[in-house]
């Protein structure tokens, strides 16, 4: 009778043979040692042998037991498919063991704190589909014959958020199956390379946040049609937008923030039926808004703030149904905000459109949809009343509506809006009382330069920032102004006609 170590390395034997032949065919030459769980075992031996992996252990069942281990996957062969290890806090660099799994399909180790450099071992796994090695602290730089050792079979490949140095390897290109490719968040340097066009496959392609040299996007990008998400965020791009993006119809993402994008943004952004997401925030974008031929309907997001855009806002932003997101700030954009802007949108949340010239009232919809969290437009030309629909925003928190044109009275129930914690309103011609109380939220409350009446209100405890400078309040100063406010760093009354002291 087989002791029960003879019984297990015959398991061992038996288990290898099987994932061979399944994997290469009989006429390959049968190894005898160890199995895909000794493999699984030096792989936990490498990071410690962390209490998460506990399971893991050879002696704690019978045959086939590597199988039945947590984050294991097998095919009916026996054979390891599959390793789901992610955000399992394990420490450490990657076994070279792990390229003995010849049938791996699917290896997601993201979100640990794996070291070293990216495993080679790997191109021992030609059924490779799916490489999620995201969120880590691997570094070096990419091996440059990565798309020849990887296989043709790979279609997810995600390496974002770690150390990785030096160029991206223009062998990527041979990788033709490849659908899914994020290299941002790292340190890679050089040029994006032209060779990327070449995977006609992609679906969504991640640049952003590296260090590359100044360039424009590759022309050869023209060839990714199938293209749904393009983020290329922080990629010291230069040079116009490429009007190439127009023939990209299956688009939804594109995000050219963060860069030194010069020109005009081309009409054919507008064209792109599926587009949700248009962001290209802080660039050096000029000239009118070209909408022509607006077919975008299903935007949620647009931020083109921090740019030098002109012209009046298009009127067509004000039906566009999905709206969330709409960030015009620091441009110098001009004439009326779209009068529809929210009454056709019930999920806007945002609105911000600081540092303009944008003259006209606030239209009185913004908040139809009662959805809406920030609206920022400081520093216009903007006249007329706040409008009293705001008071139906129960989601509002930010309300920066300094250094413009107002006038009348703040509507009392915005004052009391349960999660308001940022007014901005110094710097307008509001008239006026306030009511005893206020939001509790409130941690900033700025309504200098006004022209206020009546008593200065008992406001939050956790109020930071406090300025009513220059108004025509009078009576005593509230007791709880002060010492009563252990939060306050900023606290400025002057130019009323107050009395009492501040204790």
């Amino acid at each position: 009778m087989a002791t029960p170590r003879r019984r297990w390395s015959h398991f061992l034997v038996i288990t290898l043979v099987a994932c061979v032949l399944h994997h290469r065919g009989a006429a390959q030459p049968l190894p005898t040692k160890v199995n895909e769980a000794e493999f699984l075992l030096e792989i936990k031996r490498a990071w410690g042998d962390p209490p998460v992996l506990a399971a893991w252990n050879a002696t704690s069942s019978a045959a086939g037991v590597h199988c039945s281990w947590p984050y294991v996957g097998c095919n009916s062969a026996g054979c390891v498919t599959r390793l789901t290890l992610a955000h399992i806090d394990v420490t450490g660099p990657i076994s070279n063991a792990i390229g003995s799994l010849s049938d791996l399909v699917h290896l997601d180790l993201s979100r640990n704190n794996i070291t070293g450099t990216f495993p080679t071992s790997l191109y021992h796994c030609s059924s490779l589909q799916y490489l999620d090695l995201s969120w880590n602290q691997i570094g070096g730089e990419l091996p440059g014959d990565i798309g020849h050792g990887l296989g043709i079979h790979l279609s997810t490949l995600y390496l974002y958020q770690n150390k990785f140095t030096g160029r991206i390897p223009a062998s990527l290109s041979r990788l033709q199956n490849l659908r899914y490719l994020g290299l941002n968040l790292n340190s890679l340097t050089g040029a994006i390379p032209p060779e990327l066009g070449k995977l006609t496959s992609l679906e969504d392609l991640w640049l952003g946040f590296n260090q590359f040299d100044p360039g424009e996007l590759p022309t050869t990008f023209k060839n990714l049609t199938n293209l749904v998400k393009l983020g290329a965020v922080n990629c010291s791009l230069v040079g116009k937008i490429p009007s190439y993006l127009g023939q990209m119809t299956k688009l939804e993402h594109l995000d050219l923030s963060f860069n030194s994008l010069t020109g005009t943004i081309p009409p054919v952004v507008w064209s792109l039926k599926k587009l949700q997401y248009f962001i290209v925030h802080r660039n050096n974008l000029t000239a009118d808004l070209v909408v022509d031929g607006f077919a975008a309907m299903s935007l949620t997001t647009i931020d083109i703030g921090e740019n030098k855009l002109t012209g009046i806002i298009p009127e067509v932003f004000g039906h566009l149904e999905n709206l969330v997101y709409f960030i015009l700030s620091d441009n110098n954009f001009t004439g009326d905000i779209p009068p529809e802007l929210g009454k056709h949108s019930p999920g806007l949340s945002y609105i911000e459109l600081d540092n303009n010239e944008l003259t006209g009232v606030i239209p009185e919809g913004l908040c139809a949809g009662g959805q809406l969290q920030a609206l920022t437009a400081s520093n216009n030309s903007l006249n007329g009343s706040i409008p009293v629909g705001l008071v139906n925003c129960a989601t509002l928190q930010d309300l920066e509506l300094s250094s413009n044109q107002l006038s009348g009275e703040v509507p009392k129930a915005l004052w009391t809006t349960g999660q308001l914690r940022w007014v901005s309103l110094r710097n307008n011609q509001l008239t006026g009382s306030l009511p005893a109380a206020m939001s509790s939220n409130l941690t900033t409350l700025d309504i200098g330069n006004n022209k206020f009446v009546g008593r200065v209100p008992s406001v939050a405890l956790g109020l930071t920032y406090f300025s009513a400078e220059n108004n025509g309040f009078s009576g005593k100063i509230p007791a709880n102004i002060g010492y009563g406010m252990p939060l306050l760093q900023h606290l400025n009354l002057a130019n009323n006609k107050l009395s009492g002291r501040i204790r």
